[in-house]
């Protein structure tokens, strides 16, 4: 993630944070180490971007919390570089992924300074991160770090923090309330009074962690059915202009791109021995798909919204379904060690969601991101290109564990070798990272392998692309096959896979109208299923047999195996949604319930 950094011609532009007694004593204008200009108070430039930093004999105790962090890079920084200094016990510590803009040199604002200028949905999307982000710090002892508001910034949709506090004293959900309530006042209209009984809530200790979770998910679900997002989704593959065959695959592709109704977007790249990269690549897109159609159908019928943590659990499923299909071809084909087909995942579901308020039933359209692997997303707009993901690499594993800075590890040979892989070992094994996006801005989420994000290759054109996109000035599927040809031109080494999903949110005409049961889009979405899906959700006996062609892969019906398989996810899929529905009618609405959001 090179979000403060900005390519200037060959050269990286690299702008650190400086952290330690002293730091701010540093003259503007000194060069430390023959490496490092500081422009600006805590502020540093890195002189030597294209030669990672050696390695420290030894750092700080405190650097341990932003290695354990690693896999929050979208919000945290990392360490970049530990500096002794002369004659001194302490040493300064720089972080890069800090928030600050690199063409400036500036620090991003603060949340409370940005907080009164932007949206109702936009402003609880910011708590939400925040609550999300509470669950990971405070196991690692640096919670306060979420308290000081000097320390909270923000850039466009997503919160950053400046860099990790120690808690002295462990923080507590009264904390977290007080620090929220001096935003209270300059909350949007219309949910100043539910938030305030929220904080309230939270600072008299009358609210549980869980329920806090559950109040703070409807108010953003309700806010954000004010906006209904339009979807236009296009992809494509390429074996690239050195590669025999291809091991990449996608979803849409090519002709079948521009969907009417698009709610999924799939990119994988092949691993393993000859051919078996292909074949994997190819099980996880044409299985993964009728299992989320399915996820998808179920959502859209629920009479109260799924929360994101088990909609999260589903998509995990899913995709555990579809690893032990590969893992079972391995099996079966008694493939051992770097012989096992495996393949990257990296998706976009766009799932559906009703609630309940006192203007009657809404409808919300959220996105989820899933990802195993080094395939990544992002999401791209006119001000700026976010990387949504962590690579599953060793690079990372080994600052996870606490022996390295990723920094110090990003050139070595072995660093970008993958960690996991859907279908190389059982699904016990497997960890997809998901999570959920409040998109309240038109942009782009780009899927792809790493034939177009190696090199820094999106970070480094992502400007040139998206006004095209836009603004309507090319299609989608021609920027999809224009960001093709930029990897084939400028890495050319890989097979390639793109997949664009078009993100235009536009303002509800009637808030609180009630969606039909099922959609219009569910219909579209179970023209793709298989004849036993289609039957297993809708009863259907006589469906046409499903076959699909895809760029650089054969033309196949779905095996039985494959079938059987998938009718099981969706049945499970059914039997846990199911049992989760009975629980909640069953339970009575709580005080809180009530009283917190209302």
């Amino acid at each position: 993630m090179t979000v403060s950094a900005e390519r200037v011609g060959t050269q990286t532009r690299v702008c650190l944070w400086a952290i330690g007694a002293g730091t701010e004593a540093v003259a503007v204008g000194d060069t430390i180490g023959d490496r490092y200009e500081v422009i600006a108070p805590h502020i540093w430039q890195d002189l030597k971007p294209e030669t990672p930093p050696s390695p420290p004999d030894a750092w700080p105790p405190m650097v341990r919390s932003y290695l354990q962090a690693h896999r929050q890079r979208l919000h945290v920084p990392g360490v970049y570089d530990v500096l002794p200094q002369t004659g001194k016990k302490e040493s300064w510590v720089l972080l890069e992924n800090a928030p600050i803009n690199a063409r400036s040199g500036l620090l991003f604002s603060p949340l409370a300074e940005q907080w009164p200028q932007v949206s109702a949905v936009r402003q609880l999307s910011w708590l939400w991160q925040i609550w999300q982000l509470w669950q990971v710090l405070e196991p690692l002892k640096v919670a306060n770090s979420l308290l000081d508001a000097e320390n909270v910034r923000v850039e466009g949709w997503r919160v950053r923090l400046l860099q990790l506090i120690p808690d002295e004293q462990a923080p507590t959900l009264q904390d977290l309330g007080a620090s929220w309530a001096g935003l209270i006042e300059s909350a949007q209209g219309a949910i100043a009074a539910s938030l305030t009984n929220l904080v309230q809530s939270m600072t008299t200790s009358e609210l549980a962690p869980e329920q806090l979770a559950v109040d703070l998910n409807y108010l953003l679900l309700r806010e954000s059915a004010t906006y209904r997002p339009r979807f236009r989704v296009a992809g494509n593959t390429d074996p690239g202009p050195n590669q025999p065959r291809n091991e990449d695959a996608c979803f849409p592709v090519g002709e079948q791109s521009e969907m009417p109704t698009p709610r999924i977007a799939i990119v994988c790249d092949g691993v393993g021995g000859h051919e078996a990269g292909e074949v994997a690549s190819q099980i996880v897109v044409r299985s993964l798909r009728p299992q989320l159609q399915g996820l998808l159908a179920e959502c859209g019928r629920e009479e109260i919204a799924v929360p994101p943590q088990v909609v999260a659990q589903q998509i995990e499923a899913a995709i555990r379904v579809v690893n032990d299909l590969v893992n079972a071809q391995n099996d079966l084909q008694g493939r051992s060690e770097r012989q096992r087909m495996g393949t990257t995942l990296v998706m976009a579901l766009v799932v559906p969601q009703r609630i309940k308020t006192p203007n009657g039933w809404i409808q919300v359209e959220e996105v989820y991101i899933a990802q195993v692997g080094d395939s990544r997303a992002y999401w791209v707009t006119p001000d700026y290109c976010h990387l949504l993901t962590v690579d599953d690499d060793i690079a990372g594993r080994e600052t996870l564990a606490g022996r390295a800075f990723y920094s110090t590890l990003r050139d070595r040979p072995e660093a970008s070798s993958l960690t996991q892989a859907i279908g190389t070992r059982n699904s016990q094994y497997l960890t997809p990272h998901v999570q959920r996006l409040t998109l309240d801005e038109e942009g782009v989420l780009l899927l792809c392998t790493d034939g177009l994000s190696d090199h820094y290759q999106v970070e480094n054109a992502w400007a040139n692309y998206i006004g095209l996109i836009t603004k309507d000035i090319i299609s989608l599927q021609a920027a999809v096959d224009s960001w093709i040809q930029l990897a084939n031109q400028k890495n050319g080494h890989d097979n390639v896979a793109v997949a664009l999903m078009h993100v235009k949110p536009l303002l509800a005409d009637a808030f609180g109208a009630a969606p039909t049961a099922p959609t219009e889009a569910d219909d579209a979405a179970a023209e793709d299923l298989t004849d036993a899906s289609k039957a297993l959700l809708y009863g259907e006996e006589d469906a046409a047999t499903h076959t699909e062609n895809t760029k650089g892969g054969p033309t196949a019906t779905l095996p039985q195996w494959w079938i059987a398989a998938v009718a099981v996810g969706i049945l499970f899929f059914a039997g846990v949604f199911g049992w989760w529905i009975a629980g909640q009618l069953s339970a009575p609405p709580t005080e809180s319930d009530v009283e917190s959001v209302e």
